[in-house]
């Protein structure tokens, strides 16, 4: 004879069942500082206290609304977002159907070499934007089950753990891999012109405080400054010194928000020994003035509290 339960008793399982979907679940590796965590919605709090690459997956049946630095786009159904921890990421809407995973360079990039699938891939640093890939029904079915098989592995807890974590990590980073491949890179393109950005960018995030120059670069992967504006220009909507200009930029303003720092200390830490060229370029690439960054900043603040 089937038990029927009252009803604060579905309540209940229904609440546990929400709470287990939405909690937070991380492997770390102490010894390393290796963190892998899988989500249900995004724990803002987890990823600013962390550099983490991330998978955003929405996976319910309306679009969420993300804000990637200071720029806003739409995640609808069905499509994936990669980026990276140079990137602010926020949301807007409840995350409702959001399945996010996180890394960092610890726990997989030390232990990867392969180009294609490592951190400096198609994926992450491979390319001047966040890929967002669209997801079809296969794939979609794909996805659930790689992703419930994590969720099982984090509650595992053994010798193994670890190498099996990154194992599925690989698995689907090698999927978004082949995905992106067909759906951002155009048939034409050329794999060694598409190793060169990947390269470029790589470079441009470990050097991009002491080198502001693309011949600096391009000495550094052995190829003509004219090739590798010839190359971006085929496959890129930036030139290569736009992605130089960019990332100061980006961190920049990251200094100026968060810090107290002044603009000339900012342009000597970005490294610009002359505070008028550093004003110079922040003021062309962002339209106002450090100082008009900065009070558009603490307005917007003051007036969310």
């Amino acid at each position: 004879m089937a038990t029927t339960l009252p009803l604060h008793g579905w309540c209940f399982i229904l609440i546990r069942k929400w709470l287990n979907r939405n909690r937070l679940k991380e492997f770390k590796n102490p010894d390393i500082d290796a963190r892998f965590a899988i989500a249900g919605g995004f724990p803002a709090r987890y990823v600013n206290n962390g550099r983490y690459m991330m998978f955003l997956w929405n996976d319910g049946e309306n679009p969420l609304y993300v804000h990637i630095d200071e720029r806003k786009m739409e995640l609808k159904p069905g499509h994936l977002l990669c980026t990276t921890y140079l990137h602010k990421v926020h949301i807007d809407n409840s995350a409702k159907g959001l399945k996010s995973l996180f890394f960092n360079r610890e726990f997989y990039c030390v232990h990867t070499y392969d180009s294609e699938v490592s951190c400096n891939g198609l994926l992450f640093f491979g390319s001047n934007s966040s890929p967002v890939l669209k997801l079809d029904d296969e794939e979609t079915l794909r996805l659930r089950t790689l992703f419930s098989v994590l969720d099982e592995e984090f509650s595992v807890s053994d010798s193994n753990q670890e190498e099996m974590l990154r194992i599925l990590l690989k698995r689907l980073i090698i999927r978004c891999t082949r995905l992106a491949k067909k759906q951002i890179l155009k048939s034409n393109e050329k794999q060694s012109d598409i190793d060169l950005i990947r390269s470029f960018n790589v470079l441009v995030e470990e050097h991009f405080k002491t080198k502001k120059t693309v011949k600096e670069y391009a000495e550094l992967i052995y190829k003509s400054p004219k090739t590798i504006t010839n190359v971006f220009g085929k496959y890129s909507e930036e030139s290569p010194l736009q992605v130089i200009h960019n990332r100061v930029i980006m961190e920049a303003k990251r200094l100026l928000f968060y810090t107290d720092k002044t603009a000339k200390e900012v342009g000597y830490e970005l490294g610009y020994s002359d505070p008028a060229q550093f004003s110079k370029l922040f003021k062309n690439v962002v339209g106002m003035t450090t100082t008009d960054f900065k009070e558009s900043k603490n307005f917007s603040s003051s007036g969310q509290n």
